[in-house]
């Protein structure tokens, strides 16, 4: 009854067109061949059972890093927290590199003591298999300690994932193994040594740096040193005084407080000159001098009392009475007086004339001699000038690379570092891997496709042969 029916389900999709028809028979293939479909699925579900059962487990630790672009700028005043780079995207690709190098595996394998972990073993051995018993002596325990850590290095590489955080500076580092202590451990100490590499690398680069600047410093220091002796010896022998920066030199000061000087002496000489020639030429009785001199005033009031008296007695007496000789004689010795005042005061006229062109001259001397002074100063001052500044640029360079030299200790000594952990691993308590629902559902899916594959197939061979047979 049963086989009827499916020959009648195949003879009525057989009269429904082509597309019904080609739908019809491939249904007909699969309901015929079932327990085929079935059978492949349940095989390849059993195997793939089989294998995940096989398979070892193991356990992920994840410890996650916060990597910064920048350590935190400790030592300066201004951005102290580090801003955001367009150089970002290489920065952390970089990091990410580091991470998964070769050096910082061996670090963890010799931080960790992978060397003598349980499920590394086999591995250990087989690399001291290959040195063979020749490794012996301390040479030899750095040979042997070197092949291991080349051993383990792919193994531990290959069990490492690095899986940055999107759109943060998160990254998380994942560590699988059969053991779940060895996982949390691994990770860890991944963590830690990338810190400290990290740290070693800024303080070599500090210290690099410290060195160079020290010996720098040193020959800095010297030639400084020479370029002030050098300095001060010329210096000492062209007798050339510094009064201070941007300041004239003494004889240009000099030059400038005698050119005062001579103007004042000018002005004196000419006041003196025009009162000598007034003075020079007739009685003098007109000079100031004269007028305001009260001996002279006194004397000339007497002599006019005398001549006045005279006068009146000459109308009495003659010339040559005693009496009239004796008027004379003091109107005489009178102005023999007013004549020696006057011509003193010609004398002091001429002697403060005299005196203001001596100095005159002296000081137009002078000045032609600091000119030749300054003139030579300046021609000797070139040199001056070129060693002045060899010393001054020296000790700028010397200034600056000792200023760098104390910000570099300082900040090498702070061990900023720009690599901080969020969160440590702990032991995973159930295995990450073999997965045992994921796997299974896959071997269904793919075992059932293989199947319908399988019962096409059979189907179409079935109908080549019923084909040819007619």
């Amino acid at each position: 009854m049963r086989t009827d029916a499916r020959n009648d389900f195949r003879h009525a999709d057989v009269h429904d067109g082509p597309a019904g028809s080609s739908l019809g028979e491939y249904a007909y293939a699969l309901l015929r061949s079932w327990w085929l479909i079935l059978l492949i699925a349940a095989l390849v579900v059993g195997a793939a059972l089989a294998a995940t059962l096989m398979m070892t487990p193991q356990y992920r630790a994840t410890t996650t890093l916060q990597i910064e672009r920048e350590a935190m700028k400790v030592v300066e005043m201004e951005d102290l927290i580090p801003s955001e780079s367009p150089m970002d995207r290489d920065f952390y690709q970089t990091q990410y590199e580091l991470l998964m190098s070769r050096s910082l595996a061996r670090r963890v394998i010799a931080k960790a003591g992978l060397a003598d972990h349980p499920v590394y073993r086999e591995q250990v051995e087989a690399a001291l298999a290959k040195l063979g018993p020749a490794a012996q002596g301390q040479p030899a325990a750095a040979s042997r300690r070197l092949a291991i850590e080349r051993a383990l290095t792919d193994s531990v590489l290959a069990s490492l994932e690095v899986e940055p955080v999107r759109q943060s500076r998160l990254v998380k580092v994942h560590f699988d193994s059969p053991d779940p202590e060895l996982s949390a451990r691994v990770a860890n100490t991944y963590a830690s040594e990338f810190i400290a590499s990290g740290l070693e690398h800024r303080l070599q680069a500090s210290s690099f740096a410290t060195k160079y600047l020290s010996e720098r410093l040193t020959q800095i220091k010297q030639r400084l040193q020479d370029s002030e002796k050098k300095f001060v010896d010329f210096a000492g022998q062209e007798k050339i005084v510094s009064v201070g920066e941007d300041k004239p030199s003494l004889p240009a000061q000099n030059l400038e407080e005698l050119n005062a000087l001579l103007a004042s002496a000018q002005d004196a000489r000419i006041k003196s000159e025009a009162a000598w020639r007034q003075a020079r030429y007739g009685s003098g009785l007109a000079l100031p001098q004269v007028v305001s001199n009260p001996l002279i005033q006194n004397l000339m009031q007497t002599r006019a009392q005398l001549s006045a008296e005279y006068q009146q007695k000459l109308s009495t007496f003659k010339p040559d009475y005693p009496e009239m000789l004796r008027l004379n004689s003091q109107m005489s010795e009178v102005g023999r007086q007013i004549n020696t005042q006057i011509a003193n005061i010609r004398d002091s006229i001429k002697a403060q004339y005299d005196a203001a062109s001596t100095q005159e001259q002296m000081l137009e001397a002078r000045i032609e001699q600091l000119k030749g002074d300054e003139l030579d100063l300046q021609d000797r001052s070139i040199r001056y000038n070129m060693f002045k500044r060899e010393v001054d640029t020296n000790r700028q360079l010397y200034d600056g690379l000792l200023q760098r030299f104390k910000e570099i200790g300082v900040a090498g000594n702070v061990g900023a570092n720009n690599v901080s952990v969020v969160d440590t691993a702990d032991a995973p308590s159930a295995p990450s891997s073999p997965r045992l629902a994921f796997n299974l559902a896959l071997a269904a899916i793919f075992g059932l496709f293989a199947g319908v594959v399988a019962a096409l197939l059979l189907h179409a061979m079935r109908s080549s042969r019923e084909t040819s047979s007619r």
